[in-house]
């Protein structure tokens, strides 16, 4: 009996180690599927966090390079609009630079025209508008002058016959007619050089010759004269004052042929040699 006993508890006690350690090999495995799921799950959250980063950083991609094309675009906008504005602002200069040489010439045109008919108050007005126009125009100076020259004032007309010498220092026809001038004035000493300068600037000059010419006939150098009326004739065949004032220079020195200059002259220009 005692042996039995003993038997039995050996066998209950075999029995006990066994389920324990089976239970142990049940908590081992289910720790390690625990471990291996809770590290899947960190990896998927890792994972998961990952792509979020990297569509974080695509959208913060895409919205860098769409605000860059927009500033690009807006930039691309602004220069356009620059470039638009300036050939806008060109093309305005164009057309004002345009009209005012179109008005400038008008008004030296009919300067012109008013000053040759006697109309030299208009012809003066136009002038000046031209010079508002046009500061460094020598041709609306010397048509300024010589409305001031045909009017008797002849200190207006220096000076505007030196302003476009001072514009223009080789224009010959500003010298010579300032030449003219100082003579209308009396100064001949004065107007003798500018028309030696106007001869010497431009030695084809029959209005220069001519009008030392007539200097010469004032102060009585007859000779001299009809030198520089042969010149102003040789170089302007047509030039009826030449032939005028030669014709009489001659008929000074009691040369007949003068009669024959001053028909001429008429016959050129019938307001001549009256």
């Amino acid at each position: 009996m005692g042996a039995a006993v003993v038997a039995v508890v050996a066998l209950i006690g075999v029995g006990s180690y066994a389920f324990v350690r089976h239970l142990r090999v049940q908590q081992a495995e289910l720790k390690s599927e625990e471990d291996r799921r809770a590290a899947e799950a960190e990896a998927n959250s890792k994972l998961e966090e990952a792509g979020k980063q990297r569509l974080a950083t695509e959208q913060e991609r895409q919205a860098r390079a769409m605000a860059e094309a927009e500033a690009k675009r807006k930039s691309a906008e602004a220069e356009q609009q620059r470039v638009n504005a300036v050939r806008a602002a060109e093309e305005e200069a164009k057309r004002t630079e345009a009209e005012a040489r179109t008005r400038y010439a008008t008004l030296i045109s009919r300067g012109n025209t008013d000053s040759n008919a006697g109309h030299y108050d208009r012809a003066i007005a136009d002038y000046d508008e031209a010079i508002q126009l046009d500061s460094k125009s020598t041709l609306a100076f010397i048509g300024r002058g010589d409305a001031y020259s045909n009017k008797g004032d002849h200190d207006r007309a220096v000076a505007d016959y030196s302003e476009a010498i001072r514009l223009d220092p080789k224009s010959a026809l500003a010298l010579s007619d300032r030449g003219v001038a100082y003579a209308n004035k009396g100064d001949y000493d004065r107007a003798l050089v500018d028309f030696n300068e106007a001869i010497r600037l431009d030695p084809k000059s029959a209005h220069a010759f001519r009008n030392r010419g007539v200097l010469y006939a004032h102060k009585g150098d007859n000779d001299r004269a009809i030198a520089d009326f042969n010149e102003a004739i040789r170089f302007d065949p047509n030039n009826a004052l030449a032939f005028c004032n030669r014709g009489r220079a001659k008929l000074n020195i009691k040369d007949a042929s003068g009669n024959a200059d001053i028909a001429k002259a008429r016959q050129l220009d019938p307001s001549v040699c009256r």
